[in-house]
């Protein structure tokens, strides 16, 4: 995700990281809890199930949650 940002905001991938690092570090437990489940299943997905993430198997409300978390 922070690569993909980087390259279409043409900045560093480490900055991008960071700043996403600090708005988790800043999240509400209920999102947070929201974050870790959500990871869970994509973890599972690609290694339990050997699938690909991309989006078209990510829930696009954790699609625009990540995105809000650097924007």
């Amino acid at each position: 995700m922070a690569y993909g940002i980087a390259q279409k905001e043409n900045r560093d991938v480490m900055e991008v990281k960071t700043k996403m690092v600090n708005k988790i570090n800043m999240l509400r437990e209920e999102e947070a809890v929201h974050l870790v489940s959500q990871m869970a299943i994509l973890i599972d997905k690609s290694v339990q199930q050997g699938e690909t993430i991309d989006d078209t198997n990510v829930d696009k409300d954790f699609i625009s949650f990540l995105l809000r978390l650097y924007y």
